[in-house]
């Protein structure tokens, strides 16, 4: 799973008939991905109402198929959920290893351990 940003939505009157209902969003992932291809971001499906500025939870390959409507569907990413906060624990943050982390900043709460 992907947690990105809606940064716009792609309109196309002519497309294979089994997306003809679909929402078709692109998202910019936040933290590093890695895709196969020269860019940065996705096209994915969308059956949450997403809008653009939306901060979302994206899932890729077969689990996207399967929500779009079944295997035999012609998707590779979709959007699972709106994100309505992140909570980040600071140590977790601070451990070796813990990785990158996120590269540009969200609104987010932080609570401290108790």
């Amino acid at each position: 799973m992907i947690l990105g940003r809606v940064i716009g939505q792609v309109w196309a009157a002519r497309r294979d008939a089994r997306l003809q209902r679909a929402k078709l969003l692109i998202i910019r992932p936040h933290a590093i991905y890695e895709p196969a291809f020269g860019t940065r971001h996705l096209v994915a499906t969308d059956d949450v109402d997403a809008g653009v500025g939306d901060d979302v939870v994206v899932c890729l390959g077969a689990p996207a198929r399967a929500s779009a409507g079944g295997n035999d569907m012609p998707v590779d990413a979709a959007v699972l959920g709106v994100v309505d906060r992140i909570d980040l624990q600071p140590e977790a943050l601070r451990a070796p290893g813990a990785g990158p982390g996120i590269a540009r900043p969200l609104t987010v709460s932080v609570e401290a351990a108790k």
